[in-house]
């Protein structure tokens, strides 16, 4: 009883500090979570009035942030920024700095985190379409593959001769720490839409897609 008695005082400051980073764990969770959400809804909702509008409403908007992308049929919409840094991944998609950007021939390529953004990338399949929306066109592509691959590989990123888009998360999804590999999907440019005035989309003639995206198409 005597060495219980002595024991039980550490026991209880021990519970009590587990407590404490447990809470504060939590709240950083919390927070990180409100500050995507906040910057989120905010380029969401500047980005949609400049599209119906023009550039002439761009208040409030981040002037980094490239579009938005969208995968319809497993409920993936986001803003995508540009950059792949730790500030840009917690509240957006990251543009990976050195590949194509939007309406340039290549590889674009995009970042998100498996926790967030492109938590839902775990049920993409072949032939899935995703589309990328910028304030003058939508471009909309066609998911042609998916692999894992090693972080050390990043030949996935390399300069391609046709229109692609890929996307990088860590993989696997589930697991709990540094995921030690990544997931990659592959898609390729089917169709170009210009932006109406009222931000509505209209079909891009044929003529404006290279030959290998027209015989895609």
């Amino acid at each position: 009883m005597t060495t219980f008695s002595c024991v039980a005082p550490w026991l209880r400051r021990g519970e009590i500090a587990l407590w404490v980073i447990g809470l504060s764990l939590l709240a950083w969770a919390l927070a990180a979570t409100s500050m995507s959400m906040v910057y989120q809804a905010r380029q969401e909702r500047a980005f949609s009035a400049e599209l119906r509008q023009g550039p002439a409403t761009r208040a409030g908007a981040d002037p980094l942030v490239l579009g938005r992308i969208e995968i319809p049929r497993i409920g993936v919409t986001a803003m995508v920024r540009e950059g792949d840094d730790d500030t840009t991944l917690a509240i957006a998609v990251g543009h990976i700095s050195g590949t194509a950007r939007p309406g340039e021939r290549g590889n674009m390529a995009l970042a998100g985190h498996r926790d967030s953004f492109f938590r839902a990338l775990r049920g993409i399949r072949r032939q899935d379409t995703i589309r990328f929306v910028t304030p003058n066109r939508s471009y909309e592509y066609v998911v042609a593959s998916t692999k894992v691959v090693a972080p050390e590989d990043t030949g996935v990123l390399d300069p391609t001769s046709d229109t692609v888009l890929t996307l990088v998360t860590c993989y696997p999804f589930k697991y709990v720490g540094h995921a030690p590999n990544r997931f990659i999907v592959r898609a390729s440019l089917v169709a170009l839409f210009p932006i109406a005035a009222s931000g509505g989309e209209v079909l891009q003639a044929s003529g404006d897609l290279s030959h290998g995206e027209r015989t895609r198409r």
